[in-house]
């Protein structure tokens, strides 16, 4: 979950896209994993679910580990944009740190390879 304040707005890189509230420093965690609102989810569970619900939330899951456990994020962390320069580091899976300072009102992005096992559904990475 975001543990920063942040904002959601039309995105120019894709959609909707996570904006900073406040200036963040370089170096600030901006993220971490919270079993309330990362839901971790085995991939016999996903598959019980019916498909419509399937489809609402696959978009926004991640898979850390191929063939392992889905994570979908409930809160509006989910919809942070992919970049291949961020300014959010998610080398560490379930920790995202400033990698540079972050200004006001400037949209939060992430390299989704940081944490993804496989990104070739993704067309523009």
């Amino acid at each position: 979950m975001l543990i920063v304040p942040t904002y959601l707005e039309k995105s120019d890189i894709h959609g909707f896209g996570v904006f900073a509230k406040d200036h963040i420093p370089k170096g600030t965690k901006v993220w971490e994993f919270h079993p309330v609102f990362d839901i971790r989810i085995s991939p016999e569970e996903f598959a019980k679910l019916p498909p419509s619900s399937q489809q609402e939330i696959e978009i926004h899951m991640y898979e850390p580990e191929l063939g392992g456990d889905l994570y979908y994020e409930t809160t509006m962390g989910k919809y942070m944009n992919h970049s291949r320069e961020p300014n959010v580091d998610f080398s560490i899976v379930y920790e995202g740190w400033a990698t540079r300072d972050i200004l006001a009102g400037e949209e939060l992005t992430c390299d989704y390879r940081h944490f993804m096992a496989d990104v070739s559904h993704i067309p523009y990475i």
